[in-house]
């Protein structure tokens, strides 16, 4: 069970500190005193702020203020300005759609007002808003943006939130790993920077990543940091973030009592100040709570609850549980309809948000993000490396003059132009790498795309059944020989779900995808032989280098469904694979001692088997060729080109 919190990014939607430090009366008099100007305007704006932590109603109502009079105006800033404060409140209230169309409104304004600051805060922003939709593949990318742009400005102070809130949707994916190294960072850059409200937004929110890995201990360690931070400069939001945090760590350690405590005193202050997001994070750590103290009707009622507000805010991203946890509870109801219904809505939206396909897509956007930053540090080095080259041209026109300096001089940076050039190769072969890998995830990820149907669909069908027949069997009383067949039928169900599992997880070979063909053949040969049904013997020659990996991938399965079709239908005893590679020919040489059959009759007897084999040579543009006679058994030869 993964738990996370919403990424709050304070420091580019809100300057709470410096309006809170403001004294109130001040602004008052600015609001009453001045023309209908733009100081005016900033006078709403600081008042909005010193709202927040009050009043959230009212902290708005100044912020529209400010923007009416801005639009009077024709006020650029105050309209960037209203947009970027007003969406804080917006986010806090679940008003994901509108939030965003203004964060989009913020960022079009920062473009024309030509402010490459505010455009790296606006991309933020809108990052921010797809994050809080549930659309952590946009927001990855317009987060990445916006680090290219503040790390560009050179604003250092802003990144900390900035790899924060990457982690957060790279978490949402459950990426766990990538997260915490994200938030790491961000620590890693926080501390120096005196700066205590985003070093305990940091801190609660690598908290939840550590308890997200299970790592109760170090979750608990920056818990309690954040929790002090936080209530020493009376920031609400992280206070509550630390209770829900150290809730869930406490039941991590079976403390249930201390769980509850720290719980409770989350929903309170979260309810206290309108926070429906930490609301609902609350709810759920105390309804983990109940249900590990066995208290299953509170247990539902919390699950009830923070339903009803992710539902009413639509967050996706926490439905996908929620759903799980209220099939649960309908189920021990005895409401098993009900039960099934939202197993079912559990598993296509789990499906849609938490499936390969957004996973494939973030760890694309994530190497090509890499890939990025390994050109721009290669694109540096051959600027340096030009600038070193033209002094060495300048330094041996001098060398008629000051020969002996000179030769000292060049051979100095001689070694220097050879160490720049071995550090361009170096980033270079890096890149590769990192492109390398990329494409075997994602081939793997492909090949598993058909598996996910089996496992997703069909598995939670099954288990969907096995829950409302699980329910059954505790409340129904059955005959003695009645209840022996409902038994076995659920130990069938088991062994129906088992083998899906089994047939899912074994569609595509790892030897296939990190040894290669000829590994992967000699194991899948080995494999029947080893069975005592037929002995296969694997032969192989000019195989130095490994074939493209979709070449490699549709051989495989050409021997695969061969040698099935002998263990099926040629009753033979001895099998030869023969794999031979000459220049840019590949031959694949399938040999048995079978019964054969009569060669006339084999468009006519063409199975599924043999028709797949021949779709497959023909997507390699290659050749298929049959012999075979009764008695005198089968051998097939395909043939292509690489």
């Amino acid at each position: 069970m993964k738990f996370f919190f919403p990424a709050l990014f304070l420091v580019l939607t809100c300057f709470h500190v410096s309006a809170q430090n403001t004294d109130v009366k001040t602004i008052l008099r600015r609001i009453q005193s001045t023309k209908q100007d733009t100081n005016q305007v900033l006078a709403y704006i600081d008042y909005g702020q010193y709202l927040e932590n009050e009043n959230l109603d009212s902290a708005a109502k100044y912020y529209l203020k400010a923007e009416t009079l801005s639009e009077k105006l024709d006020y650029a800033a105050g309209k960037f300005k209203f947009r970027t404060y007003y969406t804080y409140i917006l986010n806090l209230q679940g008003k994901f759609e509108q939030a965003l169309k203004l964060n989009k409104e913020s960022l079009v304004i920062a473009r024309e007002m030509k402010n490459p600051l505010n455009v790296g805060k606006a991309l933020a922003n809108v990052a921010a808003s797809y994050t809080y939709m549930g659309n952590f593949t946009e927001a990855i990318k317009y987060y990445q943006q916006s680090a290219d742009q503040l790390d560009k400005l050179g604003r250092k102070e802003f990144l900390p939130r900035l790899y924060v809130n990457i982690g957060a949707a790279f978490e949402h994916a459950n990426l766990f790993e990538k997260s915490l190294g994200y938030k790491k960072k961000a620590l890693e850059l926080a501390r120096p920077m005196n700066d205590s409200l985003q070093l305990a937004d940091v801190l609660t929110t690598l908290g939840t990543c550590y308890l997200n890995l299970k790592k109760y201990k170090e979750a608990t360690v920056h818990f309690n940091e954040g929790l002090a931070i936080s209530q020493k400069i009376g920031s609400d939001i992280f206070v509550i973030q630390a209770y829900a945090g150290l809730c869930r760590a406490n039941r991590g350690f079976k403390n249930l009592k201390k769980a509850k405590e720290y719980g409770e005193k989350g929903l309170a202050l979260a309810r206290e100040t309108g926070n429906v997001f930490l609301e609902m994070e609350c709810l759920r750590a105390l309804m983990f709570v109940a249900e590990d103290n066995k208290d299953t009707a509170l247990s539902a009622r919390y699950t009830e609850q923070a339903l009803k507000i992710a539902e009413a805010n639509d967050m996706t991203d926490h439905l996908v549980e929620l759903y799980e946890d209220y099939a649960t509870d309908l189920s021990r109801q005895n409401k098993h309809k009900a039960a099934y219904d939202y197993l079912m809505k559990y598993v296509i939206l789990n499906d849609s948000i938490q499936g390969l396909d957004v996973q494939k897509q973030l760890q694309e956007l994530d190497t090509k993000y890499l890939t990025a930053q390994k050109e721009k540090q290669i694109l540096t080095l051959e600027k340096e490396k030009q600038t070193r080259n033209t002094l060495i041209y300048g330094l041996a026109a001098g060398l008629v003059v000051l020969v002996s300096i000179s030769v000292l001089v060049y051979r100095n940076i001689t070694i220097r132009k050879r160490i720049a050039e071995q550090e361009v190769l170096q980033l270079q072969q890096e890149k590769q790498l990192v492109a390398t890998n990329s494409i075997l995830k994602g081939q793997e990820e492909e090949r598993t795309r058909v598996a996910r149907d089996l496992h997703d669909g069909l598995g939670g069908l099954l288990s969907g059944i096995k829950l409302t027949l699980n329910s059954v069997k505790g409340n129904v009383i059955l005959p003695e020989e009645s209840a022996l067949t409902f038994t076995r039928a659920l130990n069938q169900l088991d062994g129906a779900i088992s083998e899906m599992r089994r047939v899912a997880h074994s569609m595509m070979p790892e030897t296939l995808v990190h040894f290669g063909l000829i590994d992967a053949l000699s194991d899948f040969c080995d494999g029947i032989s080893a069975s005592g049904k037929l002995l296969v013997s694997m032969q192989h020659f000019g195989f130095d280098k490994r074939l493209d990996s979709s070449i490699e991938i549709v051989l495989y399965r050409i021997v695969q469904e061969l040698l099935n079709n002998v263990l099926k239908y040629a009753e033979a005893t001895e099998v030869q694979v023969q794999l031979t590679k000459v220049e840019n020919r590949v031959s694949l040489t399938v040999e048995d001692n079978g019964k054969g059959f009569d060669m006339s009759k084999l468009d006519q007897n063409k199975g599924a088997g043999m028709r797949n084999v021949q779709a497959r040579v023909d997507y390699l543009n290659g050749k298929l060729d049959i012999q075979s006679a009764p008695g005198e058994g089968t051998s097939i030869l395909v043939e292509i080109e690489v």
